[in-house]
């Protein structure tokens, strides 16, 4: 699962509905499934903590330690693709697993996480104003 979540500090409201609508729909997924959902989620943490988790679904970043090498996404102090008067640095881009449940189905685990597009283009610009998130899991 993919989706851009409602952009800017004052949509916060719609985010967080926009939010529970995807952790209600990893949550309801058969158990034989493993959901993976990521993308631009514009989620301050806070958000996340008055919306919650389900007790199945991890953020992946968190579950791999919270390292500090790729927890900014967001980060126009490195990045100047957006030009703005202040320096903001924010893990806007997020990953959320539920591995299937059902027993003799493969359990996905995180394993490895960096940010990628950290070089710039020929151009001299970068391919976002964000960094990509590159994962790997393994399945046991």
């Amino acid at each position: 699962m993919t989706s851009h979540l409602e952009s800017c500090k004052g949509h916060a409201q719609e985010r967080m509905k926009q939010l529970q609508t995807v952790m209600q729909r990893m949550k309801d997924a058969h158990d034989e499934v493993t959901v993976l959902f990521g993308g631009d989620t514009n989620l301050r943490d806070t958000e996340v903590a008055k919306v919650g988790l389900p007790s199945s679904v991890c953020d992946v970043w968190e579950r791999l330690g919270k390292q500090e090498h790729c927890r900014y996404t967001w980060d126009t102090k490195a990045n100047n693709n957006k030009t703005v008067p202040f320096v903001s640095r924010c893990r806007f881009d997020r990953i959320y697993l539920r591995p299937a449940s059902k027993e003799g189905v493969p359990c996905l685990a995180p394993d490895h996480m960096a940010l990628i597009g950290l070089e710039k283009l020929d151009c001299g610009r970068y391919t976002s104003d964000h960094w990509g998130i590159y994962c790997s899991f393994t399945a046991g």
